[in-house]
């Protein structure tokens, strides 16, 4: 009778031993596991925000581009109102001069 009790306790604590190696193998796979979410978290982190620094250097450089389309195309606008305004001041003052002139005589 004594064996069959010292085998049951020698089964007990060996039972056990596997249940406490398989909580501390399980506390380990978690542990590695939230290590792994915190490193996918903190690469995917960096990743998003390299993206984020191309995407914005990418705008800005069409944004620059498209500013520099439009004020080309002002500045024709521009010089082409000028140039007319020019043309348009040199007939006035050749009339106004004229009448000054028919004034005079």
């Amino acid at each position: 009778m004594k064996d069959v009790v010292e085998k049951i306790l020698k089964e007990e604590k060996r039972a056990s031993k596997i249940l406490q190696d398989a909580k501390e193998e399980a506390e380990r796979i978690v542990r590695d596991a939230k290590k792994e979410k915190e490193n996918i978290i903190n690469r995917t982190a960096v990743e998003a925000e390299a993206f984020s620094y191309k995407e914005k250097q990418e705008s800005e450089k069409r944004f620059m581009s498209e500013k520099e389309n439009v004020l080309k195309e002002v500045r024709k606008e521009t010089l082409a109102i000028k140039e007319r305004k020019d043309k348009d001041i040199s007939e006035v003052s050749k009339k106004v001069f004229s009448q000054i002139i028919t004034i005079k005589d």
